[in-house]
C-alpha cells in the first residue's frame, strides 16, 4: 500500500508508523520507506498519537476483532483506509461516512462494517460504494470521518500475487505451467 501511493505520485510529507510490536515499525521504517521522499518517518508509542496526527489514517493489520473503540480519535475528520477491514468498533462506522465497493462482498465475516450492519439491522449507515461516489451518483464531505473499507478488490490481491512472482524470479525459484489457462480467447 506505501509502495502504491508513492508510486501513483501521492505527496506525502509525513509519515508516521505505530506497530503493536515497536520493532516492526523500526523495521518497516528502515527497509520499506523512502526516506528521502519525506520530511519525516516517525515511530510513533501509541495508536492514539498517531491517529490524531494524520489526516490519512492506513489500517494493514490481522486484527480479527476491533481494537480501536474511541471515537475521539477521529473527530478532526480523517480519511480512513481500513484495508484490514477489522479494526474499528462498529460505533465509529456508525459516526463516519462509509464506502464500501461492494457492500454484498464488506457484510460478510465479522468485519467492522458486517457488525455495525448486525448492530443496527441495516446497511443505512453506508454512504456509497467506491463506483458510485467516484461517477457523482454519491458524494462525501469533509464534515466527518470517511472510512473506505474495501473487501474483494482484486488488486490487493494483484500487487501481492505480482511481489510473489518477481521474488520467484530473481531467486530462479519460478516454475512455467504450459497451458495453465483453460481459455485466454474471452
Amino acid at each position: 500500500m506505501y509502495d502504491f501511493l508513492v508510486d501513483t505520485g501521492w505527496e506525502i510529507d509525513d509519515v508516521r508508523l505505530y506497530d503493536a510490536s515497536p520493532l516492526e515499525s523500526e523495521k518497516f521504517r528502515n527497509t520499506a520507506c523512502r526516506l528521502e521522499q519525506h520530511r519525516t518517518v516517525t515511530v510513533v508509542p501509541d495508536v492514539a498519537q498517531l491517529m490524531r496526527a494524520c489526516d490519512l489514517i492506513l489500517f494493514t493489520t490481522v486484527a480479527s476483532a476491533p481494537h480501536i473503540a474511541d471515537a475521539a480519535l477521529f473527530e478532526h475528520n480523517p480519511l480512513v483506509l481500513h484495508i484490514s477491514l477489522r479494526d474499528l468498533a462498529p460505533e465509529i462506522l456508525l459516526r463516519s461516512q462509509n464506502v464500501v465497493d461492494d457492500a454484498e462482498h464488506v457484510m460478510k465475516a465479522n468485519t467492522s462494517p458486517h457488525l455495525a450492519e448486525q448492530q443496527t439491522g441495516n446497511r443505512n449507515f453506508v454512504t456509497g460504494t467506491l463506483a458510485e461516489i467516484m461517477t457523482g451518483r454519491r458524494s462525501v464531505n469533509r464534515a466527518s470521518p470517511i472510512i473506505f473499507s474495501p473487501f474483494g478488490m482484486g488488486i490487493l490481491d494483484l500487487a501481492v500475487g505480482k511481489w510473489v512472482y518477481e521474488q520467484a524470479v530473481a531467486a530462479g525459484e519460478d516454475l512455467r505451467l504450459s497451458n495453465f489457462f483453460y481459455e485466454v480467447v474471452r
